[in-house]
Order: C-alpha cells, then structure tokens, then sequence
C-alpha cells in the first residue's frame, strides 16, 4: 500500500515544486506555531490568566515568527559566528522585520496593533525612550537576540533531522495541504481585519451625524462617545418610533459588526489608533466593563 502511494505521490501535479521551497514553507509555519505557542503563553496566560489566541489568524500560527525564523536561517555563515556576532544580528533583523511588520499593518488597517511606548525608564529625571515609535523596544529585540542563537545552534539541526525522516513526497504533499489550509485562514482574517476596519469607519461617521442631529436633545449626551452611544441606545429602546428606517439600519449593523471589533481588541488590548482613537478608547472600555462585572459575579 505504502509502495502505491508513494508511486502515486511522485506522478502527481502536486509534488512538481522544489522540496527546498517546500521544506522553507513547513519551516516557516513551525516557527510561526512556536511563536504563537510563546504569545499565549506570555499575555494569554501571565498577563490575562486565562487563553486568548493571539495570532492574526484564526488558526495558531504568529506569521511574524515565521519570518522573522526564515530571515535567521537565511542570516550568512559570517554573520553565525562567534555568537556574540550572532546575537547582535539576531537582534538587528528581527527587529527590522517587526517594525516592518507593524508599519505596514497600521497603513493597511489604520491601527498600530501592539505598542511598546510605555517601555522607556527615568535617569536623573530625564526620560529614555526602550523603543522606537512604540513598534519595537529593547526587551522583545534582546530577546530575539537570544532566540536566533537558539535557533540556530539547536533549533535548525532538530529540524533538519525532523525533515529527513520523510521521503520528499511526503513534505511536498504536506507543503500542499498546510498552503491550502493557510490560505483559506488568510482569507478569512483578512474579511474580518477589513470589517473591524469598516466598523471603526462607519461608528465615526455614525457618531459625527448623531452630533449634527440630536446635539440640541436634551437626552443626548455630547461628551464621550461611550456616553453618545449609551444615551442613543436608551432613546432607542423608548423612542424608536422617532427615528427613520436609515438610522435604525444603521444602529442595528453598527451592534452586528461590534462583537468581531471587540474580539481584535481582546487578542492585541494595546492597540491603538490616531484615526479610530475614540472608537478604540470605546471598545476597550467596553470590554472592561464586561470583565467588572463577571469579575463581581463571580
């Protein structure tokens, strides 16, 4: 049996690529579960006490990871030893790939997703900034700096005695059915980044008309949008009668999409945005509250 299939695998369309592109595309899913293994692990769990995946993707992978193991194991053989070299370059291009990373997720969401501007400490009364525009700081890029040298005077090798025990069809096949997999998990998380996007768009413009046409109501509190939205959502309840078909509409997409907004904010609570400020500052609030009050149920 295992004769025939091995004879079918090797005939079939899927196995034409190299099993170099396909042993670099397994490598860069490892790393990208081992990176999601140590975010939960770090926030979900120390921080959060509780699990909270915190990929992008709906599956367990951090791709950051795995770029960031793809960029180590392609680093030159001069820049792998001694190890000191070896850990300043870890150190170095890590932090180039996160701080590309997290630039180029701010200008396609408008969001900066993690933020390290709290990590800076006070000599002498002067402020040290540990971070460079809150996408990288010293701690996670010293801690890159480490994880290169583990990766490739330990790491590497294990993977490379894990590849030889499968014939390449194998790893072909597998490279095939995990870029399937992932791709579909793209697609998806893309749909709902650009619908957190959306949502964060439409409750502005929601909130900038209801200041236009409710601001001389006296039940209309024009304060925070918390505020907004909470004294919108009692005339609602009482009232709905007094608004057209356009704003109900409205109101009522506005409570569809806000349950995936609130799960971005779950998985990255650091994140900020300059465009969204306030419908962030809302939705952190938000979540705040429901942890208040199960923490009081409890």
């Amino acid at each position: 049996m295992i004769s025939h299939l091995n004879e079918w695998l090797s005939t079939s369309p899927i196995t034409f690529q190299s099993v170099e592109l396909s042993k670099a595309f397994l490598t860069f899913l490892m790393f990208s579960f081992i990176g999601w293994i140590c975010e939960v692990l770090y926030v979900g769990i120390f921080y959060e006490h509780k699990f909270i995946n915190r990929g992008f993707l709906y599956g367990p992978l951090c791709p950051i990871y795995g770029f960031g193991g793809i960029v180590i194991l392609a680093l030159p053989k001069q820049l792998q030893n001694p190890v000191w070299v070896l850990f300043l370059s870890g150190i170095f291009f890590c932090s180039i790939v996160e701080y590309i990373g997290s630039w180029l997720l701010e200008k396609m969401f408008h969001a900066h997703w993690w933020d390290y501007s709290n990590m800076k400490i006070t000599i002498k009364g002067k402020t040290i900034p540990l971070n460079i525009k809150g996408r990288v700081c010293l701690l996670n890029s010293v801690l890159f700096g480490i994880m290169t040298v583990g990766v490739i005077d330990f790491v590497q090798p294990l993977i490379n005695r894990f590849f030889a025990l499968f014939d390449d069809v194998y790893l072909n096949l597998a490279n095939d059915i995990f870029a399937v997999a992932l791709l579909i998990d793209l697609t998806f998380t893309i749909h709902k980044l650009v619908d957190f996007t959306v949502y964060n768009e439409r409750i502005k413009d929601f909130i900038e008309n209801a200041k236009e046409k409710f601001h001389s109501e006296s039940w209309f509190k024009d304060t925070t949008m918390a505020e907004q939205l909470a004294s919108i959502k009692n005339r609602m309840e009482t009232h709905r009668e007094n608004f057209n078909d356009s704003f109900s509409k409205k109101w009522d997409e506005f409570l569809i999409h806000q349950k995936n907004a609130e799960r971005w904010i779950k998985k990255f609570p650091s994140i900020t945005s300059i465009k969204y400020r306030e419908s962030i500052v809302h939705l952190k609030q938000k979540i705040k509250s429901y942890k208040h009050r199960n923490d009081s149920q409890n």
